[in-house]
């Protein structure tokens, strides 16, 4: 049976869908970012939540924050649009904006849709209409993302979009990948190297992987606690990136139609009026 249930959330208001067959939850939170803050299997949590980050209205470095209209840092933290400079912080404006909830079902599946619009504070940063649309569906042991990003304004909109799942782990020594892509790319630089796999250990502090030309589905098995963890994405998403931060129980695996600094070179474009549609989904 599927169900989604209205229920608090701190000091927001969460719906949390369930396939009660499945032993299976997911909880979307609009009003923070719209994102997914719980997923859950037989009362085992697959996502992870940093407190108090969570909290605050600061950037959520938890949970399941959407990325657009950048993924990953802009250079010189900001963007030219329309021969002016505008500022952009890591990851764009959607993390930390207030989504509305706009609907829900269980036709075929435990759903709930958020959206989110452009509005006098996203344009000190992107001075485009828009409008953003997430459907998350809860089947069996897979949530799904159905998205739709439209242009409402009169002109041309560039844009990337990705997304940025925390995953709860028990340490990252114990994590077995499989995961193939074409190459992999330098933070920094952008430069290109083939890719031979994913290299472990991880730094200390914290490592950043990034890869181009990835192929679905891209995964993940816990050999402490026994969590496998698989990411599908239609072809929108030509990117990844793998995160990871000093001894923190938690690995980021993420994909990503775009790639730092991509508004300065491959992105997305809308003309006026149109829409695009794309869609991953996390089985766990």
């Amino acid at each position: 049976m599927f169900t989604v249930t209205k229920t608090p959330f701190g000091e927001y208001t969460a719906y949390v869908l369930a396939d009660t067959d499945a032993g299976t939850t997911a909880t979307v939170v609009p009003e923070k970012g719209g994102m997914v803050v719980s997923m859950t299997k037989n009362g085992e949590e697959y996502s992870w939540l940093r407190h108090p980050n969570f909290e605050l209205p600061e950037r959520p470095r938890c949970g399941v924050p959407a990325c657009f209209p950048v993924c990953g840092p802009t250079p010189d933290e900001g963007n030219e649009f329309e021969g002016g400079r505008y500022p952009m912080v890591v990851h764009g404006i959607l993390h930390t904006t207030p989504w509305e909830y706009a609907g829900q079902s269980t036709q075929n599946g435990a759903a709930v849709t958020v959206t989110v619009t452009d509005n006098e504070e996203s344009r000190k940063s992107y001075p485009y209409g828009f409008r953003v649309t997430v459907t998350y569906t809860l089947k069996g042991s897979v949530l799904r993302f159905d998205q739709k990003y439209e242009n409402t304004g009169d002109k041309a909109m560039p844009f990337s979009f990705g997304f940025h799942p925390y995953f709860s782990i028990s340490a990252v020594d114990n994590l077995v990948w499989d995961l193939t892509a074409e190459s992999v790319r330098d933070a920094a630089t952008g430069e290109l190297t083939p890719f031979t796999g994913v290299d472990f250990p991880y730094d200390p502090d914290q490592t950043t992987r990034h890869y181009a030309g990835v192929k679905s589905p891209m995964s993940f098995t816990d050999k402490g606690n026994g969590h496998h963890v698989t990411v599908r994405f239609d072809e929108h998403f030509t990117n990844a990136v793998l995160w990871q931060q000093g001894a923190e129980k938690f690995v980021c695996m993420e994909p990503w139609n775009g790639y730092p600094g991509s508004m300065r070179g491959k992105h997305e474009v809308l003309e006026a009026g149109k829409s695009l549609a794309a869609s991953f989904e996390i089985e766990i």
